[in-house]
């Protein structure tokens, strides 16, 4: 992996952890259900994620396919979302704004993953550019 791809990783996650996070504790401030603040946090950050990791880390046009893949991998995160959050926020009893990033480390290796495989796995040129 290039330096300026784990740079621009780095960045990109980096916002959408932010992002992420600023969400689902507005949300728990607003009294939004645990389940509501993660499918909304979802719409929101894959597809910011989708559009900055395509230009940015990977460097790679937009397309629908790729996308749909993306969001796709990035449906993992729902389950392990709520399951992290879960953990921090209701079993153990820390406040929402611990519990999230806490949620939030515990997902980034799998997210690199699955964004590179999503984004930059198809070794074709048939991108509809949007």
């Amino acid at each position: 992996m290039k330096i300026r791809t784990s740079f621009a990783y780095l960045c990109v996650s980096g916002s959408c952890f932010v992002g992420h996070n600023a969400i689902m504790i507005v949300a728990e401030s607003l009294c939004v259900a645990l389940w509501l603040a993660i499918l909304i946090s979802f719409a929101v950050i894959a597809t910011v994620g989708y559009i900055l990791h395509s230009v940015f880390t990977f460097k790679q046009p937009l397309s629908f396919r790729a996308f749909g893949r993306y969001t796709l991998s990035m449906l993992l995160n729902i389950p392990l979302s709520f399951a992290t959050t879960w953990f921090w926020y209701s079993w153990l009893g820390f406040p929402m704004p611990t519990a999230a990033p806490l949620a939030s480390l515990c997902m980034i290796a799998l997210n690199f993953f699955l964004s590179r495989w999503a984004i930059s796995a198809t070794g074709c040129n048939k991108a509809v550019h949007v």
